[in-house]
């Protein structure tokens, strides 16, 4: 184990009782110093009942308490405590159940990978996610105040970006420390692009390497054309369609001053909800219409925490 797997934790949320997050806890342990299981199923999820016989995981039992960002902040609180070992925790990777993280090793012994995190202005580095359900790689952006740029699919080497997702983001524990809480009012979406714009506003930078790639599942995507171009509606329900809405709407309207092409790009989000919805979904007008409602939810809350 390289010396920056030894010092970067690995973070699991389970979430589904239907799941068995053995196989991937199992593929975690030699790569990473230690894995951490927070376990969001409200009883306790079974298949980890054998958990307290191996020494170098820890689970916690967060039940769902201010869902995937509660279960992120546990677990960050309780690798704080775990900081007593010899070297300490300098990072963490951040997995969910259904993560692929066969090529971590790989990930982690880039020396372009472990220089960028070894910068003290990295927030976060990440390899390129690729959709199970569609084949498509993740689009990612580029941002400065007042442009965006979207990055071409297929784009390789190490390339600063606006966010990240979550899952199989490495990220510096001490930019974390210096940005705060992940934001458990906005419960799951936009947590990981709202974290990214605070360390954007302290000066850090987070970066994704499109040499690597993992599979990655969000939603039920299914892919559709617009104008030519290759799109994926997300497939979520109505209810978190809705969620959507709302931190979409939220996130654009608090960044809007600090951040303008930013909330462009929200609006454009929204705009490609609404046409996924549309074009390649079904239960078309009950999904609409909450996402909608979330809109203006979003616009009219004040504060999400």
């Amino acid at each position: 184990m390289s010396p920056l797997a030894q010092r970067t934790a690995a973070v699991v949320v389970v979430y589904r009782t239907d799941s068995d997050p053995s196989a991937l806890i199992a593929q975690l342990r030699p790569q990473v110093g230690l894995t951490i299981v927070a376990d969001n199923t409200a009883q306790g999820h079974p298949a980890l009942d054998g958990l307290a016989q191996l020494p170098d995981v820890l689970r916690i039992h967060n039940a769902n308490q201010g869902a995937l960002a509660g279960a992120y902040n546990q677990a960050l609180q309780v690798l704080q405590a775990h900081q007593a070992r010899p070297g300490g925790f300098t990072h963490v990777v951040f997995l969910d159940e259904d993560s692929d993280a066969s090529n971590l090793t790989t990930f982690l012994v880039d020396a372009e990978v472990r220089d960028t995190l070894e910068r003290t202005d990295t927030a976060a580095v990440a390899p390129a996610y690729r959709d199970r359900a569609t084949g498509l790689r993740g689009k990612y952006i580029e941002l400065t105040r007042w442009r965006l740029r979207y990055l071409p699919r297929d784009f390789a080497g190490m390339r600063q970006v606006a966010f990240v997702i979550n899952s199989m983001s490495v990220w510096r524990l001490d930019a974390l420390a210096r940005i705060g809480h992940f934001n458990q009012g906005l419960a799951v979406d936009h947590v990981d692009t709202e974290a990214c714009l605070r360390a954007r506003t302290a000066g850090l930078r987070v970066w994704v390497h499109g040499s690597h790639t993992f599979a990655h599942s969000i939603g039920q995507r299914r892919a559709f054309t617009l104008f030519g171009r290759q799109m994926q509606a997300g497939g979520h329900s109505a209810s978190r369609r809705r969620m959507i809405g709302r931190n979409t709407a939220w996130l654009g309207r608090r960044y809007l001053w600090r951040e303008p092409a930013f909330a462009a790009l929200c609006l454009m989000r929204l705009g490609y909800e609404t046409a996924g919805i549309l074009l390649a979904e079904d239960h078309r007008w009950r999904k609409l219409a909450a996402l909608w409602q979330g809109v203006v939810a979003g616009l009219l809350t004040l504060t999400l925490a």
